[in-house]
């Protein structure tokens, strides 16, 4: 049998289950990375088209796009817009940081935090919203507003998305005085594995500058957060806005050993 012919087979032998309780997009995910993992493609090698593997595994190009977009995050394949998705060349982890809640952040750097609702809804998501947690247009999620403090003094405007099927009724937390993240690991029992998070520093909004007391032409930092379960889904989008004169982001990296 052609060396291409069997490549396509051990695609074509990943079975989806439509049935199932997990969805097609991290079976797809779980599956194409047991083929990966196992050797079956040399490193630079494209995977067959968005349009062929959709019909081999009867989705939509949302949903093929969840799970290869799983892959390129654990650095199985590189998605390049325009020309395809490839087989990643084994590479290094540059960045080692640690996932936490504000709650826990704070206090580790010895502060007292607290939270004010600004607004909680429960809202039909956008476009890109939907394809990022893997919904369909008429599913459901949350939106939460907060105000962050540390000791007191406002320090960050946190918007946070969530979606409804993974944390249903989560209205009735008080999320003033609860850790959002000790809810979803304790009463939901979802797993917080990893986030990709991107700092930027931005002039904030009219609004943001009079909920965190800032004075005229002073800068915000501004941390966009994915964050996904151990079993890849995705969990979380939040977009914090930070006092740029009271907080720091910290980055802890590790250089590693030669063999």
């Amino acid at each position: 049998m052609p060396q291409q012919r069997v490549e396509v087979a051990a695609l074509e032998s990943i079975p989806i289950d439509k049935d199932s309780s997990i969805p097609a997009y991290l079976q797809i995910a779980e599956g194409l990375k047991a083929v990966l993992r196992g050797g079956a493609f040399p490193a630079g090698y494209p995977l067959p088209p968005e349009r062929v593997m959709c019909e081999m595994y009867g989705v939509s190009r949302m949903t093929l796009r969840q799970a290869t977009s799983i892959l390129d995050r654990e650095g199985l394949v590189v998605c390049q817009r325009g020309r395809g998705t490839f087989v990643a060349h084994p590479r290094l982890r540059k960045q080692q940081q640690e996932l936490r809640s504000f709650t826990e952040e704070i206090r580790d750097r010895g502060g007292r935090a607290e939270s004010r609702i600004l607004s909680f809804d429960i809202v039909t998501p956008t476009r890109e919203a939907a394809e990022f947690f893997g919904l369909s247009p008429d599913a459901k999620i949350y939106e939460v507003c907060r105000l962050r403090l540390n000791d007191g003094a406002p320090l960050a405007v946190e918007r946070v998305r969530l979606p409804h099927r993974l944390c249903p009724n989560l209205e009735r937390f008080d999320l003033e005085k609860n850790s959002l993240y000790r809810i979803l690991e304790e009463s939901y029992r979802l797993t917080m594995a990893t986030c990709l998070e991107e700092i930027s520093a931005e002039i904030p909004s009219a609004a943001d500058r009079k909920l965190l007391d800032m004075p005229k032409g002073g800068a915000v930092l501004v941390v966009n957060r994915q964050t996904f379960t151990d079993i890849g889904q995705a969990l979380e989008q939040a977009r914090a806005v930070y006092r740029g004169d009271s907080y720091s982001a910290i980055v802890h990296s590790v250089r590693p050993r030669k063999a």
